[in-house]
């Protein structure tokens, strides 16, 4: 008898699975970085499985996938990316052949677009050596440069553009999942009364240091100090991974000293000696700001956008 029963019970189990696959199916959604991870998964709620493919404290100019990650896309549903600095996903997706939309932000989105970087002048390479490097590169040294048509890329430090994503992420989701259209459309309406609450609450932080000198590492907050009034006096690193000449430093720390910054900014995912060198020679103090978030405390995009907006309140107030 309890053979029979345990038969009985495994069938009725596995005809309960087969007969309701709908009910438990779900989106699989793949991100690159995390801000788009998180508001994802405010937006997609319990509908739908959101993988993040950056880790925490990770650069995406430096990310190496692990063949774990590339195999993720064979059974994704969605891909969503920001565009330009997260381009392996892109390649990511060709070598696997996804089947799976890819939903690209800086294409999506309707903002006027901030210049990529320039280099601000001698960072130790003469035009005739810059064009040969790019030359030999064969594109590599554009996507250093976040140089996509000149456009730099870091929208998501501006809650407003971010205002105006969550919704087309939404309709991504609805199109792929229609029974689940109203959830997707109803989380989208509640992330943007958050983020139009997150923006107004960071304008209040900031506005004592309102057109203070700002000095971040590399340029990553162009869209976040036009929206919050900083001046952005130079960057210390020229390109993502090309550490600073020492005729750079030097041109940095006159900017610098013109300026009266009163501090410099190291970033999580990148090494912290030139902001270091810097911040030594310029003898001001250095903080640590976080474009991408996902630990410490930083996991929301709240709580990073705050962390920030605090941390550049304490260093450029009185």
């Amino acid at each position: 008898m309890k053979l029979i029963f345990k038969q009985l019970l495994a069938l009725f189990t596995l005809g309960f699975i087969l007969g309701m696959p709908m009910a438990w199916a779900q989106l699989t959604v793949i991100t690159s970085i995390h801000p788009l991870y998180d508001l994802t998964q405010e937006v997609a709620g319990e509908h739908a499985k959101v993988i993040r493919l950056l880790p925490p404290g990770a650069s995406p100019h430096t990310f190496d996938p692990t063949p774990r990650d590339v195999a993720q896309l064979e059974t994704a549903d969605l891909l969503i990316m920001n565009g330009v600095l997260d381009e392996w996903l892109v390649e990511m997706s060709e070598a696997v052949n996804a089947d799976a939309p890819l939903f690209e932000l800086i294409a999506e989105l309707e903002f006027e677009p901030l210049e990529g970087h320039d280099d601000h002048g001698d960072d130790g390479h003469s035009d005739e050596e810059e064009g040969e490097e790019h030359k030999d590169e064969e594109g590599e040294a554009d996507h250093d440069n976040h140089d996509h048509g000149g456009v730099n890329p870091h929208l998501w430090l501006d809650p407003t553009l971010m205002a105006q994503a969550v919704p087309l992420i939404a309709a991504q989701l609805a199109d792929l999942d229609p029974e689940n259209a109203q959830a997707y459309q109803a989380n989208a309406e509640r992330m943007v009364g958050e983020l139009n609450e997150l923006d107004a609450e960071l304008i209040e932080t900031l506005k004592p240091v309102a057109g203070a000198a700002f000095v971040p590492f590399h340029d990553a907050w162009p869209y976040f100090v036009r929206h919050y009034g900083l001046d952005l006096v130079v960057e210390i690193e020229p390109a993502p991974g090309r550490e600073p000449s020492p005729a750079y430093i030097a041109e940095a720390l006159e900017l610098i000293e013109g300026s009266g910054a009163k501090a410099i900014f190291s970033e999580v995912q990148l090494p912290p000696r030139p902001a270091e060198v810097v911040a030594e020679s310029a003898e001001l103090p250095l903080y640590l700001l976080d474009p991408l978030g996902g630990s410490d405390g930083r996991e929301s995009y709240s709580d990073l956008m705050r962390y920030n907006a605090q941390t550049i309140l304490e260093a450029l107030g009185e």
